[in-house]
C-alpha cells in the first residue's frame, strides 16, 4: 500500500519525463549512446527500471530523445552565447570556434555514435535528420544576415550552409583521434574553404 509520503514524492508526468530525458542525455554524452539503456538511466535516477519503461516502452525512443536533447542544447547554447550586437562575421567566428575546438569533443563523439547507429534505429535516424536540418537552418540564417549586411557573398545561403556543415561534420573524427593525430592542418583547410564559400579574405575567420 502506498503511503502518504509516497504520494507526495510522486512527480508530475511532464516533470518526470523531462528528468528522464535530461539524465539520459547526460549519460549519452559521458558514456556513449551504445551504453544507454533503460536500466542505466533508472540506476542514475535511483528509481526502478519499470518507471523509466512506463514513460519509454520502446528504448530506442529514449535514445532518440536523449540525443535530440543534447544536440539542441549544444546548438542553442552556441547561438544564445553570441553577442547579438556583433556583426555576422564575428558571430561566424564564434560558431566555428565552438564547433571546432576541444570543448566540442563530447558532443562530436555523440554525433559520431548517432550517425553510426541510425542504420538500425529509425527513431534516432529521424532525430538526427531533424537536428542536422536545425543546424542548416541556423547557419543559413546567419549567412543570409551576412549577405544582407554586405559581409558575406552567397547566391544561395542554404546551399552554403549545407556545404559548411558537411565540412564541420567531417571533422568530427578529430574528437575520437585527437590524442593520436594532429588535425590542425585540417581545421585550417575547413576555415579556408568556408572563407572561399562566403567570399571572405584569406584569414578572415582566424
Amino acid at each position: 500500500m502506498k503511503t502518504m509520503s509516497d504520494v507526495k514524492k510522486r512527480k508530475p508526468p511532464a516533470e518526470r519525463r523531462g528528468e528522464i530525458v535530461e539524465t539520459a542525455s547526460r549519460l549519452a554524452l559521458e558514456e556513449g549512446l551504445e551504453r544507454l539503456t533503460l536500466r542505466r538511466v533508472a540506476d542514475a535516477l535511483g528509481v526502478v527500471p519499470g518507471l523509466v519503461n512506463h514513460y519509454y516502452p520502446v528504448a530506442d525512443d529514449l535514445v532518440a530523445e536523449a540525443f535530440g536533447y543534447a544536440a539542441s542544447a549544444e546548438r542553442d547554447g552556441i547561438f544564445e552565447a553570441m553577442d547579438p550586437a556583433d556583426d555576422p562575421l564575428a558571430q561566424m567566428r564564434a560558431v566555428l570556434a565552438a564547433l571546432l575546438g576541444e570543448g566540442a569533443d563530447d558532443i562530436s563523439l555523440l554525433w559520431l555514435d548517432a550517425w553510426q547507429a541510425t542504420r538500425r534505429r529509425p527513431a534516432l535516424r529521424a532525430e538526427v535528420t531533424a537536428q542536422m536540418l536545425g543546424w542548416q537552418d541556423r547557419m543559413s540564417t546567419l549567412i543570409r544576415r551576412g549577405v544582407n549586411a554586405g559581409v558575406f557573398q552567397s547566391e544561395n545561403p542554404r546551399r552554403s550552409a549545407i556545404r559548411i556543415m558537411a565540412l564541420i561534420d567531417g571533422l568530427s573524427i578529430q574528437a575520437a583521434m585527437r590524442a593520436n593525430i594532429t588535425y590542425d592542418p585540417v581545421r585550417e583547410m575547413v576555415c579556408a574553404t568556408i572563407e572561399r564559400e562566403l567570399g571572405l579574405a584569406a584569414g578572415a575567420l582566424g
